[in-house]
């Protein structure tokens, strides 16, 4: 919890003296988590500029003066609220991958794609209004160690199926896979919503996916040695 704090400290979330201190204790972690969820509840119900302070504050079961225990502000806690729901994003995605290393690319494709399709669809209106606030609220610098990272699992995902791609073509190839189903995810449900056909969109997804990895296997073997 302090690694994840001084993080977020890092990013623009601003906390205070007494939250560094002890963010290991049972009750501070509860009050950041219970401020998070209520962020949420009241985003969805109000919008994010009808949110305030007092309201989160009510609906988590605290003070104001705890509020500003934990963070500076209402853009403060969206985005560490951002932060930790793509921490739970990403850790869904790892668990995905340590299931199937060492199966075929394919089938490692098609079940991180599935888990992610799941968790996002799972909770659709808050990942809308979270995609559309990060947006708005994280800093460039925030957004693009959040891409970074989910360009890096997807990395370690291909370099772990039994068929792995050339080594100096897999930074490349996981760049662009991440585009496409992060961009179509994104794009999709915050156009679409949480009417979205989930068995299509990933379906879509699989389809793409795999469409662009055979064509980038077909491309190392054009480049193997002899060819």
């Amino acid at each position: 919890m302090t690694k994840i704090l001084e993080r977020n400290a890092s990013r623009g979330v601003r906390l205070s003296a007494a939250t560094r201190r002890k963010p290991q204790q049972t009750r501070a972690k509860f009050s950041s988590e219970a401020l998070q969820e209520a962020f949420v509840r009241v985003l969805l119900e109000r919008g994010y500029e009808r949110v305030t302070v007092r309201e989160v504050a009510a609906v988590a079961g605290v003070g104001v003066g705890t509020f500003y225990e934990y963070v500076a502000n209402k853009e403060a806690l969206a985005a560490l609220t951002i932060h930790m729901c793509v921490k739970q994003q990403a850790q869904a995605m790892q668990a995905s991958m340590e299931r199937n290393r060492g199966q075929p690319l394919t089938d490692m494709v098609q079940a991180i794609i599935h888990d992610q399709v799941e968790l996002l669809m799972g909770d659709a209106d808050k990942w809308v209004a979270l995609f559309l606030l990060e947006r708005r609220v994280s800093s460039s610098n925030a957004y693009l160690k959040h891409y970074d990272q989910f360009v890096a699992m997807w990395r370690q995902a291909l370099a772990s199926a039994c068929e792995p791609l050339g080594e100096e073509r897999l930074d490349h190839v996981a760049r662009m896979v991440h585009a496409i189903v992060y961009g179509w995810v994104t794009q999709c449900l915050m156009t679409l919503g949480a009417g979205l056909d989930k068995a299509r969109l990933k379906q879509e997804l699989l389809s793409a996916v795999r469409g662009y990895l055979q064509d980038s296997q077909r491309t190392d073997c054009l480049h193997l040695p002899g060819r």
